[in-house]
């Protein structure tokens, strides 16, 4: 049994587990992720580790409140437990033996790089963390991950992300001022992890992408997260789920991303059904 340790909203719809999991933490990796199923009734969710206490036996994972078993994890409480948690998945990112790495977090994805940004340091890698997020309200653990960056710079959508161009500029000028960055590591939302693989095709940045995004199974039993990288087929989940976004398949990654969007908008109208029901 995975017990919550604690439960807390870091901004509006990002939310914190800490959960009891001493196997995961005594083998987590950076760049990792487990499957968390919240209750007997629900589904399979990927989340990147965001942490881990090997000597408590503790894993932290960051989430975005968005779908129906989402909201199940964020109205956990702590002394309550998930039905079960299986990790820690996927292949962790070699850690290059030279030159700065460049992080881009967006959304959950700013505490999923959080380990790598302690990792990278402890190597003795420069590195340049950037925290994309709607406004300033959506920021967090910045003091956290402030001791392994050399730099850490925000980006807000309103103002970079409306247009790919926009983008372009803001990742020229930070390869202007830091000239050793040989690689670019992304996670976050599917848009953000496709509009800097765009931006960094110009002047030619190593970029690998997180595709956590379209998981089901994460073992590689159901094939739902296959993608397309250079003409060859991956799992996302047992072959990645870091992939080179050089060769990368992006129109079959976004039809696989769509793939159970009605099924998940038809769960979230039932949960309100069962609500207003509850109310009468």
């Amino acid at each position: 049994m995975n017990r919550v340790v604690l439960a807390e909203r870091l901004v509006p719809n990002l939310y914190r587990l800490v959960l009891e999991a001493p196997e995961v933490a005594a083998s987590a990796r950076a760049g990792q992720f487990v499957m968390v199923i919240p209750d007997d009734k629900g589904e399979r969710i990927p989340v990147n580790l965001a942490d881990w206490d090997r000597r408590r036996g503790t894993v932290d994972l960051v989430f975005l409140n968005l779908g129906l078993s989402t909201r199940k994890l964020a109205g956990l409480k702590p002394g309550q437990a998930v039905a079960g948690l299986a990790g820690p998945l996927g292949r962790a990112p070699e850690i290059p033996d030279s030159g700065a790495v460049l992080l881009v977090g967006g959304c959950y994805g700013i505490g999923g790089l959080h380990p790598l940004a302690r990792e990278l340091k402890q190597a003795g890698r420069k590195v340049i963390f950037l925290a994309e997020a709607r406004d300033p309200a959506y920021i967090y653990w910045e003091e956290k991950i402030r001791k392994y960056a050399d730099n850490f710079i925000t980006l807000f959508r309103t103002d970079c992300l409306s247009s790919g161009q926009e983008l372009r500029g803001r990742l020229d000028s930070v390869l202007k001022s830091h000239p050793d960055i040989s690689l670019l590591m992304v996670m976050g939302c599917s848009y953000l992890l496709f509009k800097m693989s765009e931006a960094a095709a110009g002047p030619g940045l190593k970029t690998l992408v997180s595709l956590n995004p379209i998981m089901v199974d994460g073992t590689g039993m159901c094939g739902a997260c296959r993608v397309s990288v250079d003409g060859r087929t991956y799992f996302a989940c047992v072959d990645g789920p870091w992939f080179e976004s050089r060769g990368l398949d992006w129109q079959e990654y976004f039809n696989r991303r769509r793939a159970f969007l009605s099924q998940e908008e038809q769960a979230l109208v039932r949960l309100d059904r069962e609500f207003w029901k509850g109310t009468e």
